[in-house]
């Protein structure tokens, strides 16, 4: 179910996304001077719908690494939880072989008894 609504979510996204590019084709400038507006340094006439598709990957991609900084503590205690059970499973390993198993013989004499 959770599948079906992140996929829904993410196509309806998506093809808003689109609409909002297709209607935004006008030219504008984009300019990279805050101080002065009239004459900027550093201007570009770009599409609108660049500035807006530019602005939605630079979006994704930080909040893509915003998340995966977020759950690092998680990776970290997870591979300790591994490294744990490797480390306990080879003890029960070294454990079982210490262990002497009664052979076939000797168990039919106790049961006998």
């Amino acid at each position: 179910m959770t599948s079906l609504f992140r996929t829904l979510f993410f196509w309806s996204l998506a093809i808003a996304t689109a609409i909002v590019a297709v209607a935004n084709r006008a030219t504008v400038q984009l300019s990279f001077d805050p101080f002065n507006s009239i004459s900027p340094a550093i201007a570009f006439d770009v599409r609108l719908f660049w500035i807006i598709l530019a602005s939605a990957f630079i979006g994704l991609v930080l909040g893509s690494w915003s998340s995966w900084l977020a759950q690092a503590p998680l990776r970290l205690a997870m591979r300790e939880n591994e490294e744990k059970i490797r480390r306990l499973e080879r003890e029960i390993e070294v454990q079982q072989a210490i262990i002497v198993k009664p052979s076939n013989s000797r168990a039919m004499d106790l049961r006998r008894a």
